[in-house]
């Protein structure tokens, strides 16, 4: 694996691990978030031949199905800031998702699901993640995620994304 990626991921696994520890000796809150929005924005890193960076602003909703099993949907724009904003595409990621302890401040979850990209032609990817939502008040929180998106043709290149949002109601 590159070292940009390593980094990356090394970074990823420290924040998580600081922000998910909380969850669990947490009072419990009177009414879970069930339906919420959120706005992003995600460096990241495209692997493969080689690494380069990545930058995507984007904004998305998620709600609560039963117990902590939900759905998501979210667009953006990615772009290499080497090339320039113009240079970028449009990404659309529906998918499932399932939350732990969802009547706490900080809610860990596990997410994944389809990603189609999009610019003169469109192009399909399946992404996976987790993280943490936590909420600051009952109308407005953060959210920390980490996020693979896999080319099912080319498992070898990845679509890695450090996402950092807020969450609102």
């Amino acid at each position: 694996m590159e070292e940009p990626v390593k980094k990356l991921i090394g970074f990823a696994m420290t924040v998580f691990s600081f922000l998910v520890e909380p969850a669990f000796c947490q009072t419990l809150e009177t009414e879970p978030k069930t339906v919420y929005g959120y706005a992003f924005v995600t460096p990241g890193v495209v692997t493969g031949d080689g690494a380069s960076a990545t930058l995507a602003l984007g904004a998305g909703a998620e709600g609560l199905i039963k117990g902590g099993l939900g759905a998501s949907a979210d667009v953006g724009y990615l772009f290499f800031p080497r090339d320039g904003f113009g240079s970028g595409v449009g990404m659309f990621s529906p998918g499932v998702l399932y939350q732990f302890h969802t009547r706490r401040k900080t809610v860990p979850f596990v997410t994944g699901g389809y990603t189609l990209a999009f610019r003169q032609g469109a192009y399909s990817l399946f992404h996976f993640g987790g993280g943490v939502n936590h909420w600051f008040s009952n109308r407005w929180g953060i959210r920390v995620e980490g996020r693979d998106h896999i080319d099912p043709h080319y498992p070898e290149y990845n679509f890695l994304q450090f996402r950092v949002g807020f969450l609102f109601r």
